[in-house]
């Protein structure tokens, strides 16, 4: 991520002008001026050049008023020529205050939070995988001098203050206020973010999004919905192979496993076919259907199922490989597995949008720890294949949505998603993660 550094030049301090700031308390200037008397003005102040040959300042009034003080006529300062916004000014003036050494440790982790923000709302959140364009917690860590995992640590923190300021009250160091923060259950957190959000007048997408994700079983909001009306179908259902067994061994969160709904492999099939069947019959006659599935042991199963509901498939499924190998309980046995696979079958005579695409598709898996479903896939991924099938305009169904990235991959390629949910949990994360996507 390039950062604009300004050019360095020697001006009068008397054609600064300060302008609205967003500091309201100096500190202690008496310190801060004793300190520049004796090293100097080591880091130069921050200014942008206006037309009329003034400057405002961007960053260092605590510096300028000692300046003024001593009556200081000539200082060096970063000049920044071209036109910024009040977003990258705030930016920069917020930017100086994580190198001031008086810093308490909730007051960092308030301004890694503020700066992470604002670094996303004007360069896009960066989505995972090599290449991607936009603005990540790693990029927030080389800009403040810390380590990805040490930023992440500060947004938490700084999240949970927010929803809790009073179990904070007695934490005097960064470590006190972790190891409240691990007391805390993530799911509570994240209602509490969301009761906020709700109340808060937030963006017309974000409000969008917010009823598109329904929180009830599918099998009954699908009695509501028209016949012969959606052009795509997307299914990830449960796969009925002990998942939350499988996944504690791959750095999936307890709260992710607790809200996943399984279903018994005694009933699985009927399940099954009884999604296929609704689905088909909300369709449009010409559309296309996406289900993952678990090939060991459903492959042929599912095969059978979606024929019997009416479509026609092909035993040559989509691939999505991954960039690393997944988790696996024999490697002494057993090769692990790196890829995933879904059937993708039609009604009627549907066209691809990616005519001759290849039926592999290659992307980084969502990182464990950045999870809020177990089996959440990256929404770069979940474009690519909506675009590979439909066009933008195109009505799609997500019959069980876990982490919602499809209704954000569809919205993103001008799609008109809708969804079902049993847990609230996932949607609650959801919004929290739809809020910072789409605050405008």
């Amino acid at each position: 991520m390039p950062i604009n550094v300004g050019n360095v030049a020697m001006i009068p301090l008397e054609s600064i002008v300060v302008g609205e700031r967003a500091r309201e308390i100096m500190g202690d200037l008496d310190s801060l001026e004793s300190n520049m008397k004796e090293s100097g003005l080591i880091s130069p102040l921050a200014v942008k050049l206006n037309k009329d040959k003034t400057y405002t300042l961007l960053a260092g009034e605590r510096r300028l008023t000692i300046l003024k003080k001593n009556n200081i006529s000539q200082i060096p300062v970063r000049v920044y020529t071209r036109e910024l916004s009040d977003l990258e000014m705030k930016v920069i003036e917020k930017s100086e205050n994580f190198h001031r050494k008086d810093m308490e440790f909730w007051e960092f982790d308030r301004l890694t939070l503020e700066i992470h923000h604002m670094q996303q709302e004007l360069h896009g959140v960066k989505a995972p995988g090599p290449g991607q364009e936009g603005w990540s917690v790693e990029n927030t860590g080389e800009m403040t001098g810390v380590t990805k995992g040490a930023v992440s640590m500060s947004l938490k923190r700084a999240e949970a203050r927010e929803a809790f300021p009073e179990l904070f009250d007695n934490c005097k160091t960064a470590s006190d206020a972790s190891k409240v923060l691990k007391k805390l259950d993530e799911a509570i957190v994240k209602q509490t973010i969301v009761q906020k959000l709700e109340t808060q007048k937030t963006g017309s997408t974000f409000n969008q999004l917010s009823k598109c994700f329904i929180l009830r079983d599918f099998f009954e909001g699908v009695k509501e919905i028209p016949s012969d009306i959606m052009h795509l179908v997307e299914i990830d259902p449960p796969y009925a192979i002990n998942l939350k067994n499988k996944k504690k061994s791959d750095g999936e969160s307890q709260y992710q496993l607790t809200d996943y709904n399984e279903v018994d492999v005694n009933e699985y099939l009927d399940f099954m076919l009884n999604t296929f069947k609704e689905c088909y019959r909300v369709m449009s006659p010409h559309s296309w259907l996406i289900c993952w599935f678990a090939p060991e042991p459903w492959f042929e199963s599912i095969f059978e199922l979606i024929v019997t509901a009416g479509f026609s498939t092909s035993r040559m499924c989509g691939i999505w490989t991954k960039s690393s190998p997944g988790q696996n309980m024999n490697p002494s046995i057993r090769l692990s597995n790196s890829y995933e696979m879904f059937f993708y079958a039609w009604k009627g005579q549907p066209a691809l949008n990616k005519a001759g695409r290849s039926n592999e598709f290659r992307y980084s898996p969502v990182p464990p720890t950045q999870k809020t479903h177990p089996t959440e896939r990256p929404i770069e991924l979940m474009k690519e294949i909506y675009d590979t099938f439909c066009f933008p305009g195109s009505r799609v169904l997500i019959p069980f949505l876990g982490s919602g990235s499809g209704l954000i991959a569809a919205h993103e390629l001008g799609m008109n998603p809708v969804g079902f949910e049993l847990s609230k949990g996932y949607k609650d994360s959801f919004l929290v993660r739809a809020h910072s996507l789409f605050k405008n």
